[in-house]
């Protein structure tokens, strides 16, 4: 789907991809205080954060798509460059995005000696309203599409920007499905940062734990081409690594893991002064 603007053709998806960014940065910068970040720092952090999401986005979709790579440097009377941007304009992997952006963060707070998860739990908070207005973009561009699906909220493309999505054939709408999880976890993740987080840790592993069972869920219900191995999609086995390693972290950290001596020692110390007080009494 596109709109037409002054007698030209913009992609609602790429609207609703900017939309996404957008929203996400007002949120952002509305919430930074409760982890001590400033302006400067959101704004230069996300710089980092979004060149090296594109990059890791893009990679990760070549790397799984080499099939259509193969199909793009085969084709004739193309030059070189039409067909870098040929692969250029093909699409991203959400997950390439999100390991990138990881690494951009990371450089940023190791350059300028600042605390990673002062920033972790920040963008863990907003990723999924951005992410959520991307999905919407994604239905309405016609990619990632659901498996085909003849009944209640099915929807039919006529046409679509992405080579490979079905015409004339009922769909499940995965993507919109996809976008409602990600308002939800947004919507807990919100309660997350400001009523329920004690050690600023918990928000960026409950993200990493509840999306990746969604994303490994609905996976089953995608029917774009398939890039994966081993009856699982790349999608799916990365989901399952980090759900399992965030879900691991929590219950180590809130159920098996000690505290350190200083903190029992500082729990100990009223009971310790109560005692003399009781004995005097006694006396």
């Amino acid at each position: 789907m596109v709109w037409t603007i002054f007698g030209r053709e913009v992609p609602l998806y790429g609207v609703m991809f900017v939309l996404g960014i957008g929203v996400a940065a007002v949120v952002a910068a509305l919430i930074k205080k409760n982890r001590g970040i400033d302006a400067f720092d959101l704004v230069g952090s996300a710089v980092y954060t979004i060149i090296l999401a594109m990059v890791g986005a893009k990679l990760l979709f070549i790397l799984t798509s080499m099939d259509y790579v193969i199909y793009v440097f085969q084709a004739e009377g193309l030059t070189f460059i039409d067909k870098i941007y040929s692969l250029m304009q093909g699409g991203f992997v959400f997950y390439g995005g999100l390991i990138g952006g990881f690494f951009g963060l990371l450089i940023y707070v190791k350059q300028f000696k600042m605390k990673l998860f002062d920033f972790l739990d920040l963008y863990a908070v907003v990723l999924p309203l951005g992410h959520a207005f991307g999905r919407i973009g994604c239905f309405l561009g016609g990619c990632c599409y659901g498996i085909p699906y003849d009944g209640f909220l099915s929807y039919t493309y006529e046409y679509s920007s992405d080579l490979y999505t079905p015409i004339g054939v009922p769909l499940f709408p995965v993507q919109l499905v996809e976008a409602t999880c990600l308002f939800l976890i947004f919507a807990g993740l919100m309660f997350v940062y400001f009523k329920v987080d004690k050690n600023k840790h918990l928000p960026v592993f409950v993200y990493a734990a509840s999306y990746c069972v969604v994303r490994f869920v609905l996976e089953f219900l995608r029917g774009d081409k398939e890039r994966g191995v081993a009856l699982l999609s790349t999608s799916q086995w990365i989901s399952l690594a980090i759900a399992l390693f965030a879900a691991g972290y929590i219950v180590y950290t809130k159920f098996i893991k000690k505290p350190a001596p200083a903190e029992a020692a500082s729990d100990e110390a009223p009971a310790a002064e109560a005692e003399p007080a009781e004995e005097k009494t006694e006396e």
